[in-house]
């Protein structure tokens, strides 16, 4: 081999030592990797532990104004002795009956009255009572409801008993008629000048009547 060969090739072996040495060199430098860290995946959001209602949106209910109830009715009490004033109509005279109306005149709160009052006649200062008890026309019943001062009769039909036979009928003089307003037990005493009564029974006759109250006055 010629002598520039030789140095050629010297100088090829020595760069290839140069190289390897640096590539070395480098190697040992470099830090080694670090390990790769996964990143840690977000949670998802918090979730009610309760399912979401599917059911639809219902409305509120408008509130309602209440409306006001009926006042209670309170029946109108009957018409007490107490609280009415009792008088006797001047009568009236007609074929041997004498027609009376008795007054029923409201002294205080309304009342109801109806029916037939209880009528009889009565004498002497124990007030007994003479003959029968006045019989009852038949006819309408309506109820009439007084306010104070508001007036209801009931006609009474008197037989001039003189024109009965005096032995069934037995004549007597009377001082008035004992009047109890309808449905009370507490009577009045209306005196009645003149008046007759037979004081015994007398079955066929009825020597005495009396009609239901009706509003307003009037004898017949």
């Amino acid at each position: 081999m010629s002598r520039l060969g030789f140095d050629i090739r010297l100088v090829l072996l020595t760069a290839g030592a140069l190289l390897a040495a640096a590539a070395c060199g480098s190697g040992a430098g470099t830090a080694s990797p670090s390990a790769t860290t996964d990143p840690v995946p977000t949670p998802p959001p918090a979730r009610s532990s309760a399912p979401a209602s599917t059911a639809p949106t219902v409305p509120p209910v408008p509130t309602r104004t209440p409306v006001p109830t009926t006042a209670t009715v309170v029946p109108v009490r009957q018409c007490t002795t107490a609280a009415l004033t009792i008088k006797l109509e001047p009568g009236d005279m007609g074929a041997g009956n004498y027609y009376v109306a008795v007054l029923f005149t409201n002294t205080g709160a309304p009342c109801r009255i109806t029916g037939y009052p209880g009528v009889s006649y009565y004498a002497g200062g124990d007030h007994h009572q003479v003959g029968d008890a006045a019989g009852r026309d038949p006819g309408p019943e309506p109820v009439v409801v007084l306010h104070r001062g508001q007036t209801a009769s009931a006609t009474v039909d008197q037989i001039n008993v003189s024109h009965y036979d005096p032995e069934p009928c037995g004549p007597t003089p009377v001082t008035g008629l004992r009047v109890y307003p309808p449905g009370n037990t507490v009577p009045v005493l209306l005196p009645e000048p003149d008046a007759h009564a037979c004081a015994k029974h007398m079955p066929e006759q009825r020597p005495l009547s009396v009609r239901a109250v009706q509003r307003g006055t009037g004898s017949r």
